[in-house]
């Protein structure tokens, strides 16, 4: 029982030597590291297409491809590109969104 999908995002990622500190302080929704997260899709068969894990799931797949057609991957291009991820694949299309630590964006934040 594993998020197939996801893992093969994940595995890309990990194969092209990706930040994975960008992952998990601003790609992650509660700031998760990759090897907790890919541990994480591991054990589950998918994601809620409503919830958080399905849009870093959606984000993953949109970074990838942006990198697939010539985007920069190097740590400052990463960045951008998972900055760039937050209003290309936002937040409000996933209804039980938990809120994004990282997303100023993201429209279901717990104010402080």
């Amino acid at each position: 029982m594993a998020n197939l999908a996801v893992l093969t995002l994940l595995d890309e990622y990990d194969k092209r030597n990706l930040d994975k500190g960008l992952f998990r302080d601003k790609l992650h929704h509660l700031r998760a590291g990759f090897k907790s997260f890919y541990s994480f899709a591991l054990k589950i068969n998918a994601f809620d297409p409503t919830q958080c894990n399905h849009l870093l799931h959606d984000r993953l797949a949109w970074i990838l491809a942006q990198i697939r057609s010539g985007a920069r991957s190097d740590h400052p291009g990463l960045g951008t590109l998972i900055e760039k991820s937050w209003t290309e694949v936002p937040c409000s299309r996933y209804i039980n969104c938990k809120g994004h630590k990282s997303d100023p964006n993201c429209k279901h934040r717990k104010s402080a």
